[in-house]
């Protein structure tokens, strides 16, 4: 007769890793909480950013290896429609669902000829230059806080017609923390993460 497999027992998470650790400075607050049923959470807060993470976290060596779950689905820009300026010059905006304009992203433009231009949306129609006499064909988006980063898309610059293109949210900022690691010592934790390297004190209790 077979008999049932017993589950492994799940080991308890260690004491002196477990816990919550925060960073904060000037317009910048973050906090990463080790939970002792081997999940997290991270919130991060700066100037107009704020992003947040939750997931799982095992010890592997003197490394934190941590993995988002669920894994979150990044934000999208796509072409939506073109609407008419009439005696307007050609021009682009990026909108949010609600309609509104949306700020802080990136756009990289690819001429019929020569270097491309980069410049970012302020919050409204974005147009060329009065001095650029090439022909705009292809335009990126990007907003890398947001791992933001269009398809490469084509445009039809002609005079008189704004080009729309929409913002499909997702997960919009929630991070995608897997791969990151951490590393502890003493009360301190520090994060490692494409974006860049953050360093964390444990609260205290």
């Amino acid at each position: 007769v077979d008999r049932p497999v017993a589950e492994a027992p799940v080991p308890a998470a260690p004491a002196a890793v477990a816990g919550d650790y925060v960073h904060s400075q000037m317009e910048l607050v973050a906090g990463i909480r080790l939970k002792p049923d081997w999940t997290f959470e991270y919130g991060l807060t700066v100037g107009s950013l704020d992003e947040r993470a939750q997931g799982r976290w095992k010890v592997v060596g003197n490394r934190i290896e941590v993995t988002s779950d669920p894994r979150p689905v990044a934000p999208v820009i796509g072409a939506a429609r073109i609407d008419p300026a009439p005696g307007e010059p050609f021009a682009i905006r990026v909108l949010t669902p609600n309609g509104r304009d949306m700020s802080g992203v990136d756009l990289r433009i690819e001429f019929d000829s020569g270097e491309p231009l980069e410049s970012y949306l302020a919050g409204g129609p974005w147009s060329l230059p009065p001095e650029e006499t090439r022909a705009p064909r292809f335009v990126t988006f990007s907003m890398s806080s947001y791992r933001l980063r269009s398809e490469r898309l084509a445009l039809d610059a002609k005079t008189g017609t704004v080009a729309i293109f929409l913002l499909t949210p997702n997960d919009f900022g929630v991070a995608d923390l897997t791969g990151a690691y951490a590393q502890v010592e003493g009360d301190g934790l520090t994060l490692y993460r494409p974006e860049g390297v953050m360093r964390f004190r444990r609260a205290k209790r």
